[in-house]
């Protein structure tokens, strides 16, 4: 009786024991993923793969306020090629886009090897071929190596690969891998009870959220080759920037805007306006510097770490000995955030509209380990935060700015800064001084009307408009889009 007891509880032990960890636990668990997708043999003999897909895009950093839903961006189709035997792939995308103006987007992306190009269409209808940006390259293998044909080997190759403990979720036990993958941390779940790929976590760098999850779920193809090389004329072309992977950029490319900056050396255009107050030029997004008394203040800190670290240079060497003590968000879009904290790590006040301040909070305390900013090495730094409900003003004695929140369109909390004295008025996105607007483009007529009442409305004396885009244009050039027939 006594040895039927022990052999019963040496089976429940043995039930109940813990799967295996460690890097041969892991190995081990590849081999079995393998298998129930066929086995090594016939994933080696898989040479390409054609992906058809078919939806829309969702921005949440566009959204109306940083709680909100997310925006809509497009309407797109989708088709990928890859040559796995050659380390080659095309992406062909085609949208209609509805935010933030309606417009086609189209294009062609073409990995060959060590070289990637992109083909785009110009205003005339030409074909225009370019070198892919590195950081877009980068981003666009990192997808490939994640593909639930590659993934198995991707993670495979890892030299650090290891298993960990399994983790249930619901009804389901599931099996955790992790490794990593060009710098990134990534996790690999395996169903418990197929032994399939289910989902591939990486860790990455956001540029306003610093280290976020990448999350991809898992639920006979004829190769063009002249689609799939990238020609000895683009080949030829320098590669200019680092290749970070970084799906900000793919974000900003199925909008169909400006991403081209991004890891690439920075240029900064200190445009006068008024006597101590510059219009920060030089990439796609501007910036305002106004020189008080001891310190500066700025209006905007726009794009990633980078650009602002190229600003706040400038900046030094143009205005020596006096600090940045104030930098001004106008709202909170990944445009025009995600600059903000190497501000913060320099130990200037960073305000905001009112809504904002939660956002503002998130953003600021965020890890960034995956590619570590100045505000990350600062250690132990809890910024300043103030919002503006209604108005603020910001003053030395001899020179007054004032932050008035406005109403519009676009999203719930908007600052522009007004400077009396100057009769100079900054604003973002409602307005793009120097730009044409379209009769066509509602919401750049409502955004503009939105901007012209709140100059009037609060009676202010405004001469020039200086843009967060564009150029300095004079407050006449607005009346001319607030005339367009509205909808």
């Amino acid at each position: 009786m006594f040895a039927i007891v022990l052999a019963l509880l040496m089976l429940l032990s043995a039930c109940s024991s813990a799967p295996p960890t460690g890097p041969e636990a892991a190995k081990a668990l590849i081999d079995e993923a393998a298998a129930a997708m066929g086995g090594w043999a016939m994933l080696d003999a898989v040479k390409s793969q054609e992906i058809l897909v078919g939806g829309g895009d969702w921005e949440p950093m566009q959204a109306v306020d940083p709680n909100g839903e997310p925006r809509t961006i497009n309407t797109f189709g989708q088709s990928t090629i890859v040559d796995f035997e050659r380390n080659r792939m095309r992406l062909t995308f085609d949208a209609i886009r509805v935010y933030p103006t309606r417009a086609p987007v189209k294009f062609a992306e073409v990995i060959d090897g060590d070289a990637g190009m992109l083909e785009s269409v110009d205003a005339t209808g030409k074909v225009v071929r370019e070198r892919l940006h590195p950081s877009r390259y980068a981003t666009r293998l990192r997808d490939v190596r994640r593909l639930p044909l590659r993934v198995l080997y991707t993670a495979k190759s890892a030299p650090d690969i290891t298993r960990v403990p399994d983790r249930n979720e619901g009804n389901k036990t599931l099996h955790i891998l992790h490794y990593t993958d060009g710098g990134m941390p990534v996790e690999l779940q395996i169903d418990s009870f197929n032994k399939l790929p289910m989902r591939i976590i990486y860790t990455e760098d956001d540029t306003v959220y610093g280290d976020t999850l990448n999350e991809v779920a898992i639920n006979n193809t004829k190769l063009d080759e002249a689609a799939l090389t990238v020609p000895p004329e683009i080949r030829s072309q320098p590669e200019i920037g680092d290749r970070i992977v970084s799906q900000w950029i793919l974000r900003r490319v199925v909008m169909g805007v400006g991403y081209q900056d991004f890891a690439r050396p920075q240029k900064v255009d200190l445009v006068e306006v008024s006597k101590g107050v510059y219009h920060v030029k030089g990439s796609s997004h501007h910036s305002m510097a106004i020189e008080m008394k001891d310190h500066l203040v700025l209006i905007e800190a726009p794009l990633y770490e980078e650009r602002s670290a190229a600003v706040i240079k400038a900046l030094e060497e143009k205005i020596p000995g006096k600090p940045i003590k104030y930098v001004v968000m106008t709202h909170f879009h990944i445009d025009h955030s995600g600059g903000l904290r190497a501000y913060a790590a320099k130990g200037a006040t960073i305000i905001g509209p009112e809504s904002a301040v939660p956002f503002l909070k998130t953003m600021l305390s965020r890890p960034k380990t995956v590619r570590p900013d100045s505000l990350a090495k600062a250690g132990n730094t809890t910024p300043n935060i103030e919002g503006v409900k209604e108005t603020k003003s910001l003053t030395d004695g001899d020179r007054t700015i004032e932050l008035i929140q406005i109403e519009n369109p676009h999203v719930s909390g908007m600052l522009v800064a007004y400077l009396p004295a100057e009769k100079v008025l900054f604003v973002s996105d409602l307005y793009t001084p120097g730009t044409p607007v379209e009769p066509t483009n509602t919401t750049g007529i409502a955004n503009a009307v939105a901007l012209d009442t709140a100059i009037t409305g609060g009676k202010l004396s405004v001469d020039r408009i200086v843009g967060g885009h564009g150029d300095i244009a004079p407050l006449r050039d607005l009346a001319k889009v607030t005339a367009l027939p509205k909808s």
